[in-house]
């Protein structure tokens, strides 16, 4: 938990500044022909993507014939993929109705291509829960993009993202060699792989049905608002969602091997379920309540005046991803205990619901409709979530409802303090000030009442992570 954290922290800082300084130096339409091409490689990988690599990571009996099997059949597909988007470029751009995306769809087709060259032994890291070595190849990855990214971008404009994305990928596959040696071999072995299928097509399903709702999405606000349009939101929810993603990456990629090891342990799965949900809450809460407060000023100081309009974009995601912190928590045990339909159907109807209202939200209110076309599916989704787990779970809300209270009661105390300090500060140096009182007094809030109502954080934390904690001066039987 400890490396994941250090990876996720420099990975995402990392992130975060090359975004706002690529705002700086380039266009939104840019962004929104980078997120074109994005879009195009990513459908057509999620359409072929039969789940091998979780699959390595969830099966209890992996052998060597299985790694070979598994890197020979991605290094095929991604092949294939590569080929098929390069050719068929023009359609793709036309779909988007920007043909200035044909050369970057082209070039950035072959991302997939480095991607399946990575060790496959790399997954032995996520089986094992050893996360220093991914932390290394993951930080590399961000910091060689970054460097690539910034250094070209006022010679070359968009095409300093393509070559920022593309030489992060080599980075990660050289060096994933040293920390994870392998010697690839070529191994078409039907035998080998069919097992992992079992597990794979679930993987494929909901990667498919994901991916077509997000490409949708995009299609209709590239069609309707024009790649600048694409550009600003694809901005929004980079920003929106950041929190989010450095949550889901932190604790996810800890929680689907342990719930895949607490399958036939429901108690234990049931305790776990609920410290890495108030554990997420109390984290995301206030953060999201924080960049929903601030992000005016964001936009304003930070991103400047190419980005204007984002900001109510920004607030209305960041709902959405406060909204789903349920969701986040829940599908690593579906994942965990092998039942993935139960993700596909929550993707099916998110997917179905969100495109069947974006293209009316979006002619009627412009971007901002796009956005708020989330708002009804997050909704849905949760509400199945919720049922879905209690027929997982022993009774998985027991003894949540104080600590949930406590983080409500600390969301609004963020919101207050950092409002006041807006007010009374203007300027970078009031956003500045108020996202640091908000931090603090939330912060303080929620250890005074974990302190005096034995809310159960570091119990909970001691529990799931009793190494971590205990490093720290914590045990499950102290608290």
């Amino acid at each position: 938990m400890v490396w994941n954290a250090i990876q996720l922290i420099g990975n995402k800082g990392i992130f975060l500044i090359r975004m706002l300084i690529l705002a700086r130096l380039l266009f939104p339409e840019d962004f929104g022909l980078f997120a074109i091409a994005t879009s195009a490689t990513g459908f057509l990988l999620s359409i072929t993507n039969v789940g091998l690599i979780p699959a390595l990571v969830q099966s209890q009996d992996v052998s060597e014939k299985k790694y070979a099997a598994a890197w020979t059949f991605d290094m095929t597909r991604s092949t294939i993929i590569a080929s098929l988007t390069i050719i068929f470029a023009p359609l793709i751009a036309n779909i988007f109705a920007e043909p200035l995306a044909v050369p970057i769809i082209q070039v950035l087709a072959l991302r997939p291509v480095f991607e399946s060259m990575i060790s496959i032994k790399v997954t032995a890291f996520n089986r094992n829960l050893s996360f220093r070595p991914l932390t290394y190849l993951r930080i590399a990855d961000a910091t060689i993009n970054t460097i690539i990214s910034i250094g070209l971008a006022n010679y070359i404009g968009v095409w300093a993202l393509v070559y920022g994305a593309l030489g992060g990928t080599v980075s990660m596959v050289i060096i994933s060699y040293f920390l994870a040696p392998y010697r690839p071999r070529i191994l078409f072995n039907w035998r080998a792989v069919q097992p992992l299928m079992n597990f794979g097509w679930w993987v494929l399903i909901t990667s498919l049905v994901s991916m077509a709702g997000n490409y949708g999405l995009r299609i209709a606000i590239s069609r309707q608002l024009g790649a600048e349009g694409l550009g600003l939101y694809f901005i929004a929810v980079q920003l929106a969602y950041l929190p989010s993603d450095f949550a889901r990456d932190l604790v996810g990629s800890v929680a689907f091997p342990l719930f895949a090891r607490l399958q036939k342990d429901v108690f234990q799965a049931t305790r776990a379920f609920r410290a890495l949900f108030s554990g997420l809450a109390a984290i995301l809460y206030p953060v999201c309540a924080l960049l929903i407060v601030l992000s005016p000023l964001l936009t304003r100081y930070i991103l400047g005046p190419n980005w204007a309009g984002t900001g109510d974009v920004i607030r209305i995601l960041t709902l959405v991803v406060m909204i789903g912190v349920f969701g986040e928590v829940a599908v690593t045990v579906f994942r965990g205990f092998g039942q993935l339909y139960r993700i596909t159907l929550l993707e099916v109807i998110q997917s179905a619901v969100t495109i069947s209202f974006v293209w009316v939200f979006t002619s009627r209110f412009g971007l901002v409709g796009s956005a708020m076309a989330w708002l009804p599916s997050i909704l849905l989704s949760q509400l199945l979530s919720i049922y879905f787990i209690q027929n997982i779970l022993d009774r998985p809300f027991e003894g949540l409802q104080k600590p949930l209270l406590a983080i409500f009661a600390a969301t609004g105390l963020c919101i207050v303090v950092s409002m006041t300090a807006i007010q009374l500060i203007p300027g970078l140096l009031g956003l500045i000030i108020a996202t640091a009182l908000g931090f603090g007094f939330t912060a303080g809030l929620l250890w005074i009442a974990d302190l005096r109502y034995s809310l159960g954080f570091g119990r909970n934390l001691a529990l799931v992570f009793p190494q971590v904690t205990t490093m720290f001066g914590f045990s499950s039987n102290r608290s």
